[in-house]
């Protein structure tokens, strides 16, 4: 099983998705360190060597038996990479997505000027209001919320 954790820059997706991993056992994530492992790294070209390097752990983890927590930012033609590409049957995709002005402010990280201009980018260009998977809106909640909300959202789709 899959589950993926998007959203902007600053909502919270690598503390929420590490919580969720946790508290469930399984393997954990974060696709932003696959850039780590690509020279000179650049976003704007090197966005579909990070998507590839996931792909290529989630699909060994899972022929593991393993449960996947994942988190990056997804973009629609990213999502729908994900789907083409993952021999996970199982997929869950959440989006992180608390109010602008709160996806904004400090919340323990410290923005610089980049990720804060990122983060409207992000809200303006629909990264926190996708058309795929359930939107959390985690305004008010603290991160053990929101991961309390996928877990439970989860079981429930499980048990059905």
């Amino acid at each position: 099983m899959l589950i993926f954790v998007s959203g902007s820059v600053n909502a919270g997706k690598s503390t929420t998705s590490k919580l969720v991993a946790t508290q469930l056992n399984a393997e954990w994530l974060d696709f932003d360190n696959f850039q780590k492992e690509i020279p000179a790294f650049q976003l704007s070209r090197d966005i579909p060597k990070i998507l590839a390097a996931g792909i290529s752990r989630i699909n060994e983890l899972d022929d593991l038996g393993k449960t996947v927590v994942a988190n990056y930012v997804l973009r629609k033609k990213d999502y729908e990479r994900l789907r083409n590409e993952l021999k996970v049957e199982k997929q869950y995709y959440f989006t992180l997505a608390p109010r602008l002005e709160i996806a904004r402010s400090d919340r323990g990280r410290g923005l610089n000027e980049w990720e804060y201009e990122r983060i409207k980018y992000h809200y303006d260009t629909g990264v926190a209001n996708p058309s795929f998977g359930e939107i959390i809106d985690t305004s008010d909640m603290t991160a053990k919320e929101a991961a309390q909300f996928i877990i439970d959202y989860v079981t429930t789709k499980e048990q059905a």
